[in-house]
């Protein structure tokens, strides 16, 4: 049977985690500012929100963060301000490599890129070196919310096999489907950020709190787990 929001649910989730902000990272930057919403997502990739956060300031302190800037800048440079956010030799490479394609192919300004339809948006931006589709989906959903991409990060991923909306070996494809099937369209934008704060805050990787959970009745890992006691 097909496992769907509804109504309760959404609004028992709503009710727990509503007073709670998503992304956190996303408060620091207006929409427009697409090009240094790239550049914090690509410091996020493997360390925390507060880690990339972190970098981005000190690289904020070092240079205005623009693609101009950063394709020529002293690559050490880069390196330097980002260690903090943790592979920093990989990242400072990336956001170089990305700042060179923003400039010489799009003069500068990600709006051009952005404002392609979706799916084409969506493939300049994985053709890119360093931007995966986790990335070049977090970056769609500033231009396009959430009701039109859900990006699958380790908490989606966790959550979605989790519940058993996909298989545990599902890739990451097949779970953004998935996510994306989960909710009802007026329930998508919001629901997707719902989720993601449950997954964070209750469904954590290690010793999940499924007491306090709104999704036992349609949770796998709970039933399994019911099953063994």
């Amino acid at each position: 049977m097909k496992k769907t929001i509804t109504k309760t649910i959404y609004q028992k989730m709503q009710g727990r985690y509503g007073y709670l902000y998503p992304w956190p990272m996303t408060q620091k930057f207006k929409k427009q500012d697409y090009f240094k919403r790239l550049i914090t997502i690509v410091l996020s990739q493997n360390t925390s929100d507060e880690n990339a956060l972190r970098a981005y300031k000190q690289l904020e302190q070092i240079m205005e963060v623009t693609p101009e800037n950063l394709a020529k800048a002293d690559i050490q440079v880069i390196k330097n301000a980002i260690r903090t956010g943790g592979l920093y030799n990989i990242k400072a490479s990336r956001i170089q490599n990305i700042a060179k394609l923003v400039l010489n192919q799009f003069n500068g300004d990600l709006n051009k890129l952005l404002d392609l339809p979706l799916e084409e948006a969506r493939k300049t931006l994985i053709d890119i070196s360093g931007v995966g589709k986790k990335t070049a989906d977090v970056l769609l959903t500033t231009k396009h919310s959430h009701e039109n991409i859900i990006p699958v990060d380790t908490h989606m991923n966790r959550i979605a096999k989790r519940l058993g909306l996909v298989s545990s070996s599902a890739m990451y494809d097949e779970t953004q489907n998935g996510l994306i099937d989960f909710f009802l369209d007026k329930y998508r934008d919001r629901g997707s950020a719902l989720l993601w704060l449950l997954a964070k805050h209750t469904c954590q990787a290690r010793k999940p709190k499924c007491y306090e959970c709104p999704l036992t009745q349609l949770c796998n890992y709970y039933q399994n787990t019911l099953d063994k006691m």
